[in-house]
Parts: C-alpha cells; sequence; structure tokens
C-alpha cells in the first residue's frame, strides 16, 4: 500500500468505517466487492454473507420477495450485520435494498498491520464457495517481506465455519514487542491457475516451502502476486461490526491475480478489541482550558478527553469557563490590583509604589504594563500581543524536554496530579499504565516498566541527574533546543523568569496592552529576560523565581534601575 497505517487495539483507522465513503477499486478499476449474485435461488456475495451474521444463530435478514406493491418483507429476523429486502418489481434472487454493514462504502483497506495489546478471538464466518482450504495466521512486521519461520497459523485448513482461536501476543513466545501483520496460505497450483496443487486443497506451511500455493498479506506489498505498492491486486478488505463492538471483519480474495472479486473466500471476525494508544495529547476542538485533552479508550476507539471541564473563571491567563474569552470578569483580591497575564498585579496608575520595568510603559486607562509597541493593541481573545502586533499563543515556543506549552506557558501537566493504582498521568489526564489491556503503547527507544506503568528509556546507567534526560544512553539537557515564552529562559530542565518562576507569563491578550510578557514588575529577574543568560532564571531579584536565589550584584543593579525609572515616571507626571 502506498500510505501505511499502523493500528493500536485495532481501532484507530477502522473506528470511522461506519462513516459512508467512496468506493474501492481494484488496481484495473473494477469496484470491490463485487455485487451480489445468485446462488440456488438465494443471494450470494458478502453483503449476503453478512445479513447472516445475527446474535441469533441460523437466522438471515434477508426479506422474501414483494407479492405486491406495500406488501415487501422488512426481512427483519434477528439482529444482524445487514439487512437486504426486495422492492416490488426487482430481481426475485437479489434484494434491491440494503441496510446496516454495507460492504461496499464501508470497505477500508487499512491499517495494514497492526498491534493488539488485550487477548482477541478469530472465527471462520465463512469459507464462500472456495475450493482452496486456505490457513490463517500471524507474522512481525519488519519492513521486509515475512520468512517463513516468522508465519504463525491460527486457524488451519480443517478450521470450519464457527471454529475460532485466541491470539493473545503478549504471552506469545514468537511475538517481538513490535507491529503485525495477517496473512492466508492457498493451496493454489503455480501452473495451473485458479487450482489445487496436486488435487490437494488444504493449504499448509510445509506445502508452501515445497512450492507449492500462495501467500497473502494485510501489507499487500508482499504479496505472491504484487506489482508494487498501489499496482497491487487488493486480496484484503476490513469491516467494524455494526451490531457488536469491538468486533471487525477480514475479507479475503484468495485468487492469484484477482477472481471474482466478492471477497467471501475466507471471511473471519476479531473480537475482544480494547482500544490500546491512549496518553497522546490532542484537541478537543472545545475553546480555553477545555481545549486540552488526551486521548482515552472509549470501548473499542480512541477518544480524545478533555482534561478540564471548566470552571468559574480566573485571573490566571486560561479561560476557565470555556466561553472563548480569557479572564474575562475574572477579579482580584487587592483594591489597587489588576488582572494582567493571567495574574493579580498593581495597578500601574493607582499604586503609587509601584513602577514599570524598562521598556514598559504604563497605560493609565487599563492599569496595565506592557510593551510601548502595544500600547492600544487589543488582542482578540487567545491571542497576544508581541512587539505590536497580535499572534498566537506558544507560536514559536519548544518547550523543554517533558513539558508542553499552553497559554504561551511552558508547564508539566502531571504536576500535583495523583492516579490511582493501574493508572499513570499522561498530559494531565490518568490512564491505563502500559503492559496491560487497553494501557498506553510505548514508543520507539523505550520501554514499558511493569511495576509503574510508564514508558522509559532505561539505557543510561545510573540515571539522569535533575534537569537531564536519558535518551539512547546518554544524558541529554532537557533545555536543548528549548525557545521559552518571553521574558523567560530555561534552565535546570525548566522555563523560568518574570511571572514567578517555573510556568512563567501567560501573556494572554483580550485588553490593551495586554500582550504577552511579564507583569512588568521591577521586582522581577532581569537577568531571565535574557535567553543567553542561562543561569540567571535560578533566582528572581525578590525570591520569585526557581529556587530563590539572590545576588547581590543583580540587587544592586535592580536597585539602581528603579531610582531611574522613578524619576523618569515623576517627570512624566
Amino acid at each position: 500500500m502506498s500510505t501505511r497505517v499502523v493500528c493500536v487495539g485495532f481501532a484507530l483507522v477502522l473506528a470511522s468505517a461506519s462513516v459512508a465513503a467512496a468506493a474501492v477499486q481494484q488496481p484495473g478499476g473494477a469496484t470491490i466487492p463485487a455485487s451480489m449474485g445468485c446462488a440456488s435461488g438465494k443471494p450470494s456475495g458478502l453483503a449476503a454473507t453478512f445479513a447472516c451474521v445475527c446474535r441469533d444463530p441460523g437466522v438471515c435478514n434477508i426479506g422474501a420477495v414483494c407479492s405486491a406493491p406495500g406488501s415487501c418483507d422488512n426481512g427483519l429476523r434477528s439482529t444482524c450485520e445487514t439487512t437486504l429486502t426486495h422492492a416490488f418489481n426487482d430481481n426475485t434472487c437479489i434484494p434491491s435494498q440494503l441496510s446496516g454493514l454495507d460492504p461496499y462504502s464501508q470497505a477500508s483497506l487499512t491499517p495494514d498491520t497492526f498491534r493488539p495489546s488485550c487477548p482477541l478471538t478469530f472465527t471462520v464466518v465463512t469459507r464462500g464457495t472456495a475450493i482452496f482450504r486456505n490457513v490463517f495466521g500471524w507474522y512481525n512486521v519488519t519492513g521486509q517481506s515475512p520468512a517463513m519461520s516468522d508465519l504463525h497459523p491460527m486457524l488451519d485448513c480443517n478450521a470450519a465455519t464457527g471454529a475460532s482461536a485466541v491470539l493473545d501476543l503478549v504471552r506469545h513466545p514468537d511475538y517481538r514487542g513490535g507491529e503485525i501483520g495477517f496473512f492466508i496460505a492457498t493451496p493454489e497450483s503455480r501452473s495451473a491457475r485458479g487450482t489445487c496443487a496436486g488435487g490437494n486443497c488444504c493449504a499448509t506451511l510445509a506445502r508452501l516451502s515445497a512450492g507449492e500455493g500462495h501467500l497473502y498479506f494485510s501489507q499487500r506489498t508482499f504479496n505472491a502476486d504484487s506489482a508494487g505498492a498501489a499496482a497491487s491486486i487488493i486480496h484484503l478488505l476490513t469491516y467494524q461490526s455494526v451490531i457488536t463492538p469491538r468486533k471487525f471483519y477480514f475479507a479475503w480474495e484468495d485468487i492469484y491475480g484477482g477472481s471474482n472479486n466478492d471477497f467471501t473466500d475466507f471471511v473471519t471476525g476479531v473480537e475482544g478489541i480494547e482500544c490500546a494508544g491512549g496518553g497522546e495529547a490532542c484537541d478537543t476542538g472545545r475553546p480555553g482550558v477545555c481545549s486540552y485533552g488526551v486521548t482515552k479508550c472509549q470501548g473499542a476507539a480512541l477518544a480524545c478527553v478533555p482534561v478540564e471541564g471548566g470552571g468559574a473563571e480566573q485571573c490566571d491567563g486560561l479561560d476557565n469557563d470555556c466561553d472563548g474569552m480569557t479572564d474575562d470578569g475574572a477579579t482580584c483580591p487587592g483594591a489597587t490590583e489588576v488582572c494582567q497575564d493571567g495574574r493579580c498585579v498593581p495597578h500601574c496608575e493607582l499604586d503609587q509604589e509601584f513602577v514599570c520595568a524598562l521598556g514598559l510603559s504604563c497605560n493609565v486607562t487599563t492599569g496595565l504594563c506592557g510593551e510601548a509597541a502595544c500600547a492600544g493593541v487589543s488582542c482578540p481573545s487567545g491571542q497576544v500581543c508581541r512587539g505590536g502586533s497580535c499572534v498566537a499563543p506558544c507560536q514559536g515556543v519548544v518547550c523543554p524536554h517533558g513539558q508542553v506549552c499552553r497559554a504561551d506557558r511552558c508547564m508539566d501537566p502531571c504536576a500535583g496530579v495523583s492516579c490511582g493504582a493501574g493508572l499513570v498521568c499522561a498530559q494531565g489526564l490518568c490512564v491505563p499504565g502500559c503492559g496491560q489491556c487497553g494501557g498506553v503503547l510505548c514508543g520507539a527507544g523505550v520501554t514499558c516498566d511493569a511495576a509503574s506503568g510508564r514508558c522509559e528509556d532505561r539505557s543510561c546507567t545510573g540515571g539522569c541527574a535533575a534537569g537531564l534526560f536519558c535518551k539512547a544512553g546518554s544524558c541529554v539537557d532537557g533545555c536543548a533546543g528549548a525557545v521559552c515564552p518571553r521574558g523567560q529562559a530555561c534552565s535546570a530542565g525548566l522555563c523560568g523568569g518574570p511571572g514567578g518562576g517555573v510556568g512563567g507569563d501567560g501573556g494572554l491578550g483580550g485588553g490593551d496592552g495586554g500582550g504577552g510578557g511579564g507583569d512588568g514588575m521591577l521586582d522581577e529577574d532581569p537577568g531571565a529576560a535574557n535567553p543567553a543568560c542561562g543561569a540567571c532564571a535560578q533566582g528572581g531579584v525578590g525570591g520569585r523565581g526557581p529556587g530563590g536565589a539572590r545576588s547581590a550584584a543583580v540587587l544592586a543593579l535592580a536597585m539602581m534601575m528603579a531610582v531611574v525609572v522613578l524619576a523618569v515616571r515623576r517627570r512624566r507626571r
């Protein structure tokens, strides 16, 4: 396939299969699966197969022929994947009306590789009218055509309709810990297409090794009749059940080079699917803090769940009530305080003891200090003013390792979050840990610590010091490549500076000169505004930065600056 999609827990891509899509076609242009036919006076094909997959055994939702207008049988015998009914005067064998699972519009070619984290049960739905008795199994995905030694059968040639097999990869000795694919092995003759080699229609891996039969994979690039990713004949279609949660179907076509395209040669159902791969950051599509989400399993699919549900507006630089307005109506405890950039700060006009820092000016109307270039600039909610322009928060910000940028501040979303047994914090939300069914999947370079349920890089002997993280055997500075929000510098793996240290300025706009940046107070760390200062961000004058350390030289400089600014301000008045 030209585009490779990985499915964890079988759910990521297939969860959207119920939405009607364009019909799938073979490279030659034939629409697949083929339309229903008629066999022994009954409809045949994949739609007819699904009409007989019902909660009650032995029945099919196929309506009888209409004897007169308005007398058409609704076909409902049970709860089935598909229901087929006749319209008056249509083909007496092939119903023209279809509802439920539509094999024509809901066929899927992706994913072609999988990563199940839970035991799965595979059941033979039908072998159709195929003469080949195929073998079905799995293999480890390596990027190369699977070796014969890595083909692991689950359903052999004697597995009849209703036969099942359970696959528990976590406990399987041949599982290598990555993605897997599926295959069928056929007994087809390589010299007489469409016939059984040697007259024996039972496929085995031993016969394949001896040169009898063909192999077809979920990764069709490796098929026996492959002609390149885009030009290869399609041998597998995948469907999601519409009546049973966490159930899917694999429908195979088993003739070399393609045949009638009915995809009923070997159909298997897979049940017991649990979603895996939660814990990734996502956007819920809602405004404010409600936009911050994390993927979490809901049934067989991943859903983007909000980390915050919304609440009363606070002066914190966030849209707490998720109404699209930042700090709207947020109040401060002091009579001469105003809310700026998510913090309550002195009103620069009313508070006689307060002066704006160098480079910032006082807006007498709002009482806020801001960049001179941002004076009179009113940014829409959710934007910040920088250099006189309104920009999106977090624009250009690259947070240190392990942190994310939210509302123009770098933060650890899991700080202060406590999860229960078997759960770990991911992006601020508690989700099942790795190493368990439905848990977080560990990516490349990290392994699952079964005790904690966390994915870790254990390649650094002795671990790493604070502010460093382990990557491929080396301890790396958490600040490497970091670009902190305006007015902050990265040190010891954290962005800090104006605004009280880690997390820094919120900078969300919504008021004149509200801009991005600190609260303009002179007693903040003057060195932290210089990204080249490095360790200056460790302690702010007045003890507000991380660590609260004071330097006599810095304090003296700050006092001298204060005198100059105060004199300038008094002349202005």
